[in-house]
C-alpha cells in the first residue's frame, strides 16, 4: 500500500508527462516529497507542477540541476563532433536520446553523458578530451572510461553490454543498422535503441535498482512507433521477454493507463525505497538472490564469482577466449592479480555480506519474481 506522499508523487509524474494539471494537493510532508523525488531522479520532471511552497524550498537545487543539463547538452555536441572529426564512429546513449521523448528535454535528468565509440583507442580519445579540458586519471574498466570537466561527466563506452553470446552478436549487428546523423556521428534505429533500453534496464534491475525515472523512460519509449514484432523476438531470444512485459505493464500502471496488479505494487514499493541507483546493500542482495536458492549459497557463489566470473562474462572481458578457450585459467589468474594489485579494502567491502539478512534476501527474491526473473 502506497503512502499519501507516494501516491501524490505518482500523480505529479503522470501530470508532468501527460501535460495535465494537479488540481488538489493532499496533506503532504514536504521533506519526504523532496527525498522521494531526489532518490528517484525526477526533480526536473515534476518541479514545475509542485506546490508553490515546495518550489520555493527547492528553487536553488532545481536550477543547479538545470544548469548541469544545459552544460551536458552543450558539451555533448562538441564531444561528439570532436570524436567524429578524429575519425571515430560514435553513438549517444541512454538519457541523451530519451530526453527527446519528454515534453521538454530539460525534464529528463542525467548523471553523465554516455557515448559508444569505435574503434576504441584510449590514448587518442584521452588526448582529444584533454584538449577540450577534460581529465582522466587512467583507463578505468574494460567496458568504459570516465572523463570529467567541471559538472559534466562523460563515459566513453567500448561496448554496450557485460555479456557475450547473442547479445554481443546483436551489438555488432546494431552498428550495421545505425543511421548516420552527421559525419561519423550515428544513432541506433528505434528498434535497437528499444532493445538496448531493456538490456540495460535488466542489468540495473538485477542490482536492485529501478526508480521512477526508469519507469517514466520505459513508458515514454513504449509510446514510440517501434516495430514490436522485431523487438519482441529479440528480447525473447535474450531470455527477457517476460521481464519486458512486466516492465511495460508497470510503466502503464504507474502512469494510470492500466490497473495496478500485485506484481506492479511490489515493484513500485521497491522503486520508491531504493530509487534510481539502488544502494550498496541492494547491489549485494541482488547478487546473492541471483546466484543462490538460499541466502547462504547465494553468499558463497557471489564471493566465488567475484574472482571467477561466469564464462560468458569472462569472454566479454577477454575476447581472446572466443578463439582460444583454453586460456581461461590464465584470464582468471590475470583477474586475481588485478584484485591483489587493486584496492583490497574496497573489494573486502564489496564482498562483505554480513549486513544481508534472510529477510533482505526474500524481499529481493520477491522483487525479481515480480519482474519476471
Amino acid at each position: 500500500m502506497l503512502t499519501t506522499d507516494q501516491q501524490y508523487i505518482l500523480r505529479l509524474l503522470q501530470a508532468s508527462l501527460k501535460t495535465e494539471k494537479v488540481e488538489e494537493v493532499p496533506p503532504i510532508n514536504n521533506r519526504e516529497i523532496d527525498k522521494i523525488i531526489t532518490r528517484n531522479g525526477i526533480r526536473q520532471t515534476v518541479y514545475q507542477i509542485l506546490p508553490s511552497d515546495l518550489q520555493e524550498e527547492l528553487y536553488n537545487q532545481y536550477y543547479v540541476a538545470v544548469k548541469q543539463s544545459v552544460a551536458q547538452e552543450y558539451e555533448g555536441e562538441h564531444v561528439l563532433k570532436a570524436l567524429s572529426d578524429a575519425g571515430f564512429s560514435c553513438i549517444a546513449l541512454k538519457g541523451w536520446e530519451l530526453r527527446k521523448m519528454y515534453p521538454d528535454r530539460l525534464m529528463r535528468q542525467m548523471a553523465d553523458l554516455d557515448i559508444l565509440v569505435r574503434p576504441y583507442q584510449y590514448k587518442r580519445i584521452r588526448s582529444i578530451m584533454e584538449q577540450m579540458g577534460y581529465r582522466s586519471e587512467n583507463e578505468t574498466t574494460w567496458k568504459h572510461d570516465s572523463f570529467i570537466k567541471g559538472e559534466v561527466h562523460v563515459e566513453m563506452h567500448k561496448r554496450l553490454t557485460d555479456d557475450s553470446g547473442e547479445i554481443q552478436k546483436w551489438e555488432l549487428e546494431m552498428w550495421s543498422r545505425a543511421v548516420s546523423v552527421e559525419g561519423n556521428i550515428a544513432k541506433m534505429t528505434l528498434e535497437d535503441y528499444y532493445i538496448f533500453h531493456f538490456v540495460h534496464l535488466l542489468k540495473d534491475f538485477m542490482n536492485g535498482a529501478l526508480g521512477l525515472r526508469r519507469i517514466a523512460d520505459t513508458w515514454l519509449l513504449s509510446k514510440q512507433p517501434v516495430n514490436m514484432k522485431i523487438v519482441t523476438i529479440k528480447l525473447k531470444q535474450f531470455g527477457i521477454g517476460t521481464f519486458h512485459e512486466r516492465m511495460i505493464h508497470l510503466s502503464r500502471a504507474t502512469m494510470g493507463d492500466e490497473p495496478m496488479d500485485e506484481d506492479s505494487e511490489v515493484l513500485l514499493k521497491h522503486a520508491f525505497h531504493y530509487g534510481i541507483y539502488g544502494s550498496g546493500k541492494s547491489y549485494k542482495t541482488g547478487r546473492i538472490a541471483a546466484m543462490g536458492k538460499n541466502v547462504k549459497t547465494g553468499k558463497l557463489k557471489s564471493g566465488i564469482a567475484a574472482l571467477f566470473l561466469p564464462y560468458k562474462r569472462m569472454k566479454a572481458q577477454n575476447p581472446i577466449l572466443e578463439k582460444w578457450p583454453v586460456l581461461l585459467p590464465f584470464c582468471w589468474l590475470k583477474r586475481i592479480t588485478q584484485f591483489l594489485k587493486g584496492d583490497l579494502k574496497r573489494y573486502r567491502r564489496m564482498l562483505d555480506y554480513s549486513d544481508i539478512s534472510e529477510a533482505d534476501y526474500q524481499e529481493m527474491k520477491e522483487f525479481f519474481k515480480a519482474g519476471g526473473i
